[in-house]
């Protein structure tokens, strides 16, 4: 199962989250597909690869009770594969029982299944922050 487009897959995750729905959530992702986990969630950044891993990282996110935002700033579509960036924010519970807030700026490719609808192939959640640009060098003459 997939989205419709690249941009709804980012809504489609949210609202999965949302519903505290991992089957939802991992529904969102194609079988080989691959998520950079985030160190706030997961306790590292790790990159989990294929179903049983997509489950795992999903279900920690579900495991937050979180309610998640998201906006999908930008989208190019090559054939059958796009790319999009997103900007998301999760409120939740942490394992601590405290409140957790994380937000970044993400970057994920999506592929088109053989349905026509869209999944996640690649996910880097934080692959757009602004903290990962590297200043511009100075002009050459």
């Amino acid at each position: 199962m997939g989205a419709p487009s690249p941009e709804l897959c980012n809504l489609w995750l949210a609202r999965a989250f949302n519903a505290n729905d991992v089957d939802a959530a991992v529904a969102m992702y194609h079988p080989e597909a691959s998520i950079v986990q985030v160190d706030q969630v997961h306790g590292g950044t790790t990159i989990a690869r294929g179903a049983g891993a997509i489950r795992q990282t999903m279900a920690a996110y579900v495991g937050l009770k979180p309610h998640m935002d998201v906006i999908t700033h930008h989208t190019t579509i090559a054939g059958d594969f796009a790319m999009t960036r997103s900007q998301w924010l999760i409120s939740g519970v942490g394992k601590d029982g405290q409140p957790i807030h994380v937000h970044h700026h993400g970057m994920e490719v999506h592929c088109r299944l053989p349905d026509g609808t869209w999944a996640f192939f690649i996910d880097h959640p934080f692959g757009a922050d602004p903290s990962w640009a590297i200043p511009a060098p100075p002009p050459t003459e």
